[in-house]
C-alpha cells in the first residue's frame, strides 16, 4: 500500500512536469512555423515584383493576403501573452515578426480592443484593383470591401451601421449569387435584420 502511494505521487509529479513543459514546446513550435510563413510571404512578394501581368500579380496578392491572415492567427499561439503600451508591443520579438510580415504588403498587428493578433486586407483590395472581374473576385470582395478580413473591427451595432451592413450583404449577393460565401451572407442578413428590429423596438 505504501509503495502504491509513492508510485501515484511520482506519476502525478511527472505529469505536472510534463504539462509545465508542454506549453513552452508548443510556443516554440508555433514560432518556428511563423518563420516558415514569413519565408512564404517573402517569396510571394518577390513574385509580385517580378511578374509582368496584372492577373499574375493579382493572384499573388490574393495568396499573400491568405498567408498573412494565417500568420496573424498563428501569432496568437506563438505569443499568447502579448501586451501593448502606446506603440510598444511586448514581447519585442512579436513586434519584430509583425513588422517583417507587414513589410511584404499586408499589415499584421496587434488589435488592442480584441486582444489578438490579426492581418489586414490590403492584398484583397490589390486583387480587385488589378483584376476586378477575376475568378476569385468574390473572395477578394468578401474579405476586402465587405470587411471580413479587416484588421481590427469596431462596431457599435447602431441602426445606421446595421442598415449599411444589410445593404452591403445584399449587394454582394446580387453580384455573386453563386459565391461560396453566399450562404454566410444570407445568414448575416437574417441575423442583422433581427438585431435591427430589436434596436428599433427599443428605440436605440
Amino acid at each position: 500500500m505504501k509503495t502504491t502511494s509513492v508510485t501515484i505521487s511520482t506519476v502525478l509529479a511527472l505529469s505536472g512536469f510534463a504539462l509545465q513543459n508542454s506549453a513552452p514546446h508548443a510556443v516554440n513550435q508555433a514560432r518556428a512555423q511563423l518563420q516558415a510563413e514569413l519565408r512564404t510571404l517573402a517569396t510571394l512578394a518577390q513574385t509580385i515584383a517580378k511578374t509582368s501581368t496584372n492577373e499574375e500579380k493579382a493572384q499573388s496578392w490574393l495568396e499573400l493576403n491568405r498567408q498573412a491572415k494565417k500568420l496573424g492567427e498563428d501569432m496568437n499561439a506563438a505569443f499568447p501573452a502579448t501586451t501593448i503600451k502606446g506603440n510598444t508591443i511586448s514581447p519585442p520579438e512579436a513586434q519584430q515578426f509583425a513588422q517583417r510580415a507587414t513589410s511584404y504588403g499586408v499589415r499584421v498587428d496587434f488589435c488592442e480592443p480584441g486582444g489578438n493578433w490579426a492581418a489586414g486586407n490590403q492584398g484583397y483590395f490589390k486583387y480587385l484593383d488589378l483584376w476586378p472581374n477575376g475568378p476569385e473576385a468574390d473572395e477578394a470582395t468578401w474579405m476586402g470591401p465587405m470587411g471580413n478580413a479587416a484588421f481590427c473591427g469596431d462596431s457599435e451595432g447602431s441602426t445606421e451601421e446595421l442598415r449599411d451592413f444589410i445593404a452591403h450583404r445584399k449587394h454582394f449577393l446580387q453580384k455573386f449569387p453563386n459565391s461560396r460565401f453566399a450562404a454566410q451572407a444570407r445568414q448575416d442578413i437574417k441575423a442583422a435584420q433581427a438585431q435591427l428590429q430589436e434596436a428599433l423596438r427599443s428605440g436605440r
